[in-house]
């Protein structure tokens, strides 16, 4: 099967789902959650559930990650409202390392170009 046909309801969904996710962070009142970037969006074939990865520049990932949860609620309640789907996923937040790793493997190849 090509990439295209096998999974075209969530290659749907995931976009809606990180679109109203951001936007919601962006006009929430907890001035962490407006620094937030949603990076990716992973929903189970079933609506199920969907897996949130969140990141963020700043250095408070524990900070992120309790506002997060304590706002899953509230999130879910906007997106339940936006979306047109009989089922709405349930939120599951995770912070993206990405970024750190990134920065980490950056550092490395600097460390063995200076090296040689």
């Amino acid at each position: 099967m090509s990439e295209q046909t096998r999974g075209g309801r969530i290659n749907r969904i995931n976009p809606l789902i990180h679109q109203i996710v951001s936007n919601s962070l962006l006009r929430n009142s907890d001035p962490i959650l407006n620094k937030a970037t949603v990076t990716h969006v992973s929903t189970s074939p079933d609506l199920k559930k969907s897996i949130i990865f969140v990141s963020t520049l700043e250095e408070n990932k524990g900070s992120l990650k309790s506002s997060l949860e304590k706002n899953r609620t509230k999130i879910q309640k906007i997106l339940s409202k936006e979306m047109t789907t009989r089922n709405v996923p349930k939120l599951i937040f995770e912070i993206d390392n990405t970024l750190n790793n990134v920065s980490r493997i950056n550092e490395l190849i600097q460390k063995v170009k200076s090296d040689e």
